[in-house]
C-alpha cells in the first residue's frame, strides 16, 4: 500500500484484502460506461438523426446543421447543400459516407486538406429541374452492388461503379426500410412486411401482422430474423412470421421501441422514442436498462473499438454495452470521490472524501446512505468477522457486530487520523493502522477491536507497508531508503530498524524517495524511474515486469488477488491472471476509467477500483468486444519558408525520404483516430532530441534543421494507455547553394589554384598562408559545430508560440491553465476565461484566400495582444480563429467588462470584422476541473454566436 498519497493529496487508502471473496446475491449492480458528448462539445445544435462509423473509424453523425466528424479528438461540421439537415447516413461497400438530407442525397469525400466535403449525387441520379425536389431522404441503404435512397415519393438507386441510375415510385404507405441478408424489406402501411424486389412488393407470409404495428428493425440471428416491433419480437423464417414470448417481448411492448442495432455477441440494444435504452442477451431476455432522459433515441451504432453510439433529440452518447466494466458514480448516488470501499452485511461500504456511505440493492432497487459518523473525510476501510474498522480523518472507529453505530477506537482529532488499515497476514488478531505520524496496532480482545499500541513513525513518510515475517515490517519512505522494522506486537516496542540505502545496493534517487511492495513472495522496491528487488539482505536492480510496463514507475501500486495480479498507475491498468505468466493490458476505454486509486476483490467476489469520479466494477466472465488494430499516420505535412510560403510534403514516406527545402520549418499533425477518450502522441527525432518526448497532442512544429536525413520516430496512445503500432517518418532537408558539392567543388579548386601561385612567390609565404587558410577553416568548422549544437538544443525544447500569430499556442494555454488554476485554489482567488472568435471568417477566407486570411489572424493577434498584460495575464491562439484569454485574480463581472472593451476596440478598428466572446470565471474548487472552466466559456462563446455574433455573452453558472 501507498499511504503518502494519502497524506499528501487525500486520495488513496490501501487495506490488506481479505483472504478469499464469498458470493453475494445483494452484489452491486452497477451502471454502463458512458460518456456524453452535447452541444457544448460538439458546437453544433442539438438534433441528430443518424449515424454511421466510416472506413478510416471516424464517426459520422446526422444533424440538423449538417453532418458531424469525430475523429476521436475534434468534431467538424460539414454542411450540406442548401444548409440541409443530415437525415440519414451509410457506409457504402466502396468505403464511402453516403447521406441523404432535404432535397438533396450525396456522398462525402475528403478535399486536399484532409476535411470532408459533400458531393452532391442528385445529377448522377439522372434529376432534373422539379425531379431534384425530392424532398426527405428519410434513409440511405447500402448493398454489395451500390446505394439506395429512399425520399418522400420514390426509391433512388446508384450503382458504385458508375452504371445506369434507377428509380422506383413509392406508394404514401410506404414506410421504413431494412436491409437484411443483403436484401431489401420495407413495411407498408395497412399492408405489413413485404420484401422489395425491383419495384415489386413481394408479400412475406405473417407478414401482414405489422399492417398497423411500427417495427424497430429487422436483426439476422442464427435461428433466423428477428423482427422488433411495437407489440414484441417475432422471427421471420421459412414459415413465415412467429411471435416469440418471453421477458424480451414484455420489455418491447413496455416502450416505444423505434431502433435497434445487434451487438457482437448476439444480444441486441433496443431504443425507444422515450429515451429508454434496454440491452436483451442472446435468449432475449433483459439485462441493462436505461433511461438518457427525454430525449427520443433516433439512432444507434458501433464504433471499431466496440463502443455503442447513441443519437438522441439532445446528446449524443458513447457506451461500452457489453463490458466486462460497470461503474458507481452520483447516478447510483455515490457522493464524493471514493478513497477505500469493503463488502460488510451485504453492503458496499465507502470511504469518500465526504465522509462514510453505503450501498445496498434491496427489493424496490439500490439504496444510497451517508452516514453520519464523521464531518471530514473517510479514508479507509477493512471488513473483519469482528466488525467493520474506519479509518477517519479525525479518528479510528469501529462498527460493532449486530450494531449501527460505531465506536472510537483511537484519536478524536482532526491531526489524529488514519490513513490506512492492513490485517496482519500473520495474525489474524492483529491489524496496523497507519496515521501521518505514528502507526497503531490494532488488537482483539474478547472478540472486540481495541487500540493496543501506538508507535512514532519518527519522520518517515510512508510509501508502502509490507509484512514479512511476525513484527517485520518494512516500510517504503517518500523522504529516504527502505526501511526494516523488527517489533514486539505485544507492547509495541521497536526491536531494530535497518535503513537499506546505497550501501546495501539500493539507489535513492534525490527528492523521490523509496516504494516497496510484494509479488510471488518477493519484496521491491522503486525510487524514481529505477527498479530494485531484494535478495537476502541488499536489493539488486529489476528489470522485470510490472515494473518494465508502466510509464511512471513511481506511481506503479501492485495488488495479488484470488483473480490474478494487477498493476496500476494513475493511467495504465496491467492484469496477470492466475498461474500465467504473462502481464495483459486492460482498458475499460472510458473517461470514468480515468485515475485508478485503489484496486481490491471484496469478498462479494467483485472486482473493484477507485477512480477520481466513481467506483469500477469488473466482471470477468462477460466478454468485451475486441477492438479493431489502431493506425497511426500523418495526416498533414507542411513546410513554411522564410518567406512565409507554405508546401504541402507527402504524409508516408516510401524508399526515399521526403525532401525538404533548406530553410524551411516543418509542421506536422499526428493522426489516430479512436473513440475510446482521444489519443495522445510522442516523439523522438533520432540524432536531435535525446529522449522521448511527453505525451501530448497530435500538432508538431520542428524549425528549420541543418541539411541531413532524419528519421522521426512517433508513438501513439489512447487517454486509456492503448498502443498504437509506432511509425517513422524519413525525411531530408536539403543543402543551401554553398553546401552543394559543386559549391564546395569549386571552393577547393580556387583555393588550391591560390595557394600554388602562392607557392611560385615564396615557399615561406606559402607556408604562411597555408597555416593561415588552415586556422581559417577551423574556426569555420567550430562555428559551424557550435550553430548545430544551438540548433540542436532550441529543437529539443517544446515549442509554446503559434507559428502563425505569435502569440501562445494551445499546449501554453493548457499548461498556463493548470498553472493559474491551482494557484488561485491555494490563494482562494477567482480566475476568468475569454473564448474569443473571429465572427464570419470563413466567409473571408473563401473571398480573400487563405494567404490574407492569415494575415488577418495575425493583425487581430496584434490587437488582442494590446489589450492585456503579458505579465500577469495569458493570450493563446486556442485553434483556427480561436482565441483565449487567461485573467487570474479576476471575478466574472470584471472580466465581462473586459470582455466588452475588447470587442470594441476591435470593432471600432480598422481590421474591418467583429469577434465574439464568451465569458467564464469562479474560483476554483477542488471538486472541479481546469476543462469545465473553458467549456463554460465555450458554451458562452457559442451563444454569442447564435445571438448574432458581435456580443459578450456570460456564463450563468
Amino acid at each position: 500500500m501507498r499511504p503518502s498519497r494519502l497524506v499528501l493529496i487525500g486520495l488513496l487508502a490501501f487495506c490488506l484484502l481479505a483472504p478469499l471473496p464469498e458470493a453475494s446475491a445483494g452484489t452491486i449492480p452497477g451502471a454502463p460506461l458512458l460518456q456524453s458528448f452535447g452541444s457544448g462539445v460538439t458546437k453544433a445544435m442539438p438534433g441528430h438523426f443518424a449515424l454511421a462509423t466510416g472506413a478510416g473509424g471516424e464517426l459520422f453523425v446526422g444533424n440538423v446543421e449538417g453532418v458531424l466528424v469525430y475523429d476521436g479528438v475534434t468534431w467538424e461540421l460539414t454542411e450540406l447543400a442548401g444548409r440541409s439537415p443530415g437525415r440519414s447516413l451509410a457506409l457504402g461497400a466502396d468505403g464511402q459516407i453516403y447521406v441523404g438530407g432535404y432535397d438533396t442525397f450525396g456522398r462525402l469525400a475528403r478535399n486536399g486538406e484532409g476535411r470532408f466535403v459533400y458531393e452532391e449525387l442528385l445529377s448522377r441520379a439522372g434529376l432534373r429541374d422539379v425531379q431534384r425536389h425530392v424532398g426527405i431522404v428519410w434513409e440511405v441503404l447500402a448493398r454489395p452492388e451500390g446505394v439506395y435512397f429512399r425520399a418522400e415519393r420514390n426509391l433512388h438507386f446508384l450503382p458504385y461503379d458508375n452504371g445506369n441510375p434507377e428509380r422506383w415510385p413509392l406508394p404514401e404507405e410506404a414506410r421504413s426500410f431494412y436491409v437484411v441478408d443483403d436484401q431489401l424489406w420495407l413495411r407498408v402501411q395497412g399492408q405489413g412486411l413485404v420484401r422489395f424486389d425491383q419495384g415489386r412488393f413481394v408479400p412475406v407470409p405473417g407478414g401482414a401482422s405489422f399492417a398497423d404495428v411500427p417495427v424497430a428493425g429487422l436483426v439476422e440471428r442464427p435461428d433466423g430474423v428477428l423482427v422488433v416491433a411495437e407489440n414484441g419480437l417475432h422471427r421471420l423464417g421459412g414459415n413465415g412470421v412467429q411471435a416469440v414470448p418471453g421477458e424480451g417481448s414484455d420489455v418491447v411492448r413496455s416502450t416505444r421501441s423505434y431502433v435497434v442495432q445487434a451487438l457482437a455477441d448476439e444480444s441486441l440494444v433496443v431504443g425507444s422514442l422515450d429515451g429508454t435504452l434496454f440491452r436483451l442477451d442472446r435468449e432475449l431476455r433483459l439485462r441493462e436498462r436505461m433511461a438518457l432522459g427525454a430525449f427520443a433515441v433516433h439512432a444507434l451504432g458501433l464504433d471499431r473499438e466496440g463502443g455503442l453510439w447513441v443519437a438522441t433529440e439532445g446528446d449524443l452518447y458513447r457506451l461500452a454495452l457489453p463490458s466486462p466494466w460497470s461503474f458507481l458514480g452520483p447516478e447510483q448516488g455515490l457522493v464524493g470521490t471514493p478513497l477505500d470501499f469493503a463488502w460488510h452485511r451485504n453492503a458496499l461500504w465507502l470511504a469518500t472524501s465526504r465522509g462514510v456511505q453505503r450501498l445496498r440493492q434491496t427489493g424496490s432497487g439500490l439504496k444510497a446512505e451517508r452516514l453520519d459518523w464523521t464531518r471530514f473525510e473517510a479514508h479507509a476501510l477493512l471488513e473483519t468477522e469482528a466488525g467493520l474498522l474506519v479509518g477517519l480523518r479525525e479518528a479510528m472507529m469501529v462498527l460493532d457486530p449486530g450494531k449501527e453505530a460505531p465506536r472510537v477506537l483511537w484519536g478524536g482529532a482532526p491531526e489524529r487520523g488514519i490513513y490506512a488499515l492492513e490485517r496482519s497476514t500473520f495474525d489474524n488478531g492483529l491489524v496496523y493502522a497507519l496515521g501521518s505520524t505514528e502507526l497503531v496496532l490494532l488488537r482483539l480482545h474478547d472478540n472486540r477491536w481495541q487500540a493496543s499500541a501506538e508507535i512514532p513513525l519518527e519522520g518517515i513518510s510512508v510509501n508502502g507497508l509490507e509484512e514479512l515475517a511476525p513484527g517485520e515490517l518494512w516500510f517504503g519512505d517518500t523522504r529516504g531508503p527502505v526501511q526494516r522494522w523488527r517489533i514486539d506486537t505485544a507492547t509495541g516496542k521497536v526491536l531494530e530498524r535497518t535503513r537499506f540505502d546505497d550501501a546495501r545496493g539500493l539507489v535513492v534517487t534525490p527528492r523521490e524517495g523509496t516504494f516497496v511492495y510484494q509479488l510471488d513472495g518477493q519484496l521491491r522496491a522503486i525510487s524514481g524511474k529505477a527498479g530494485f528487488r531484494r535478495e537476502g539482505e541488499r536489493f539488486v536492480p529489476d528489470a522485470a515486469p510490472p515494473y518494465t510496463l508502466v510509464d511512471k514507475p513511481h506511481e506503479l501500486l501492485v495488488e495479488e488477488t484470488p483473480l490474478g495480479a494487477f498493476a496500476y498507475t494513475r493511467r495504465q491498468l496491467w492484469h496477470r491472471p492466475p498461474d500465467a505468466d504473462r502481464w495483459l493490458a486492460m482498458h475499460p476505454g472510458s473517461p470514468q476509467a480515468v485515475g485508478y486509486a485503489n484496486l481490491r476483490v471484496n469478498r462479494d467476489g467483485v472486482l473493484r477500483i477507485a477512480t477520481w469520479s466513481g467506483l469500477l466494477q469488473y466482471d470477468p466472465e462477460t466478454p468485451a468486444p475486441q477492438p479493431s488494430p489502431l493506425h497511426l499516420g500523418m495526416e498533414t505535412v507542411t513546410a513554411r519558408g522564410p518567406d512565409g510560403s507554405v508546401l504541402r510534403l507527402p504524409t508516408r514516406t516510401g524508399d526515399q525520404p521526403v525532401e525538404v527545402p533548406a530553410g524551411h520549418s516543418l509542421s506536422l499533425r499526428f493522426a489516430m483516430v479512436s473513440m475510446e477518450s482521444g489519443a495522445e502522441f510522442r516523439y523522438l527525432l533520432h540524432g536531435v532530441t535525446p529522449e522521448w518526448s511527453s505525451w501530448a497532442d497530435r500538432d508538431l512544429f520542428i524549425r528549420a534543421l541543418p541539411a541531413g536525413d532524419y528519421a522521426l520516430e512517433v508513438q501513439a496512445r489512447t487517454r486509456t494507455g492503448r498502443m498504437a503500432p509506432g511509425m517513422i517518418y524519413r525525411f531530408r532537408v536539403l543543402p543551401r547553394w554553398y553546401e552543394q558539392w559543386w559549391a564546395i567543388g569549386l571552393g577547393l579548386l580556387a583555393v588550391a589554384g591560390f595557394a600554388s601561385l602562392l607557392t611560385v612567390w615564396s615557399v615561406r609565404r606559402r607556408t604562411e598562408r597555408y597555416l593561415m587558410e588552415n586556422r581559417r577553416l577551423e574556426a569555420r568548422i567550430a562555428e559551424r559545430t557550435h550553430e548545430l549544437e544551438e540548433l540542436n538544443r532550441r529543437l529539443a525544447e517544446l515549442v509554446t508560440e503559434d507559428a502563425l500569430t505569435g502569440v501562445a499556442n494551445r499546449r501554453a494555454l493548457e499548461s498556463g491553465l493548470r498553472r493559474e488554476w491551482y494557484r488561485c485554489l491555494d490563494q482562494r482567488r477567482p480566475l476568468s476565461v475569454l473564448m474569443i472568435d473571429v465572427d464570419h471568417f470563413k466567409a473571408y477566407n473563401d473571398t480573400h484566400g487563405h494567404l490574407e486570411g492569415d494575415a488577418q489572424l495575425r493583425r487581430i493577434a496584434q490587437r488582442l495582444a494590446a489589450e492585456h498584460d503579458p505579465q500577469r495575464e495569458l493570450l493563446a491562439r486556442y485553434g483556427g480563429e480561436e482565441f483565449a484569454l487567461l485573467l487570474p485574480g479576476v471575478h466574472r463581472d470584471e472580466a465581462a467588462r473586459r470582455a466588452e472593451r475588447i470587442r470594441s476596440a476591435i470593432s471600432a478598428s480598422d481590421i474591418g470584422m467583429t469577434v465574439s466572446i464568451g465569458v467564464a470565471g469562479y474560483e476554483p474548487d477542488v471538486q472541479s476541473d481546469p476543462e469545465n472552466l473553458l467549456r463554460r466559456a465555450d458554451a458562452a462563446l457559442y451563444a454569442a454566436k447564435r445571438a448574432g455574433r458581435n456580443r459578450v455573452e456570460v456564463d450563468a453558472g
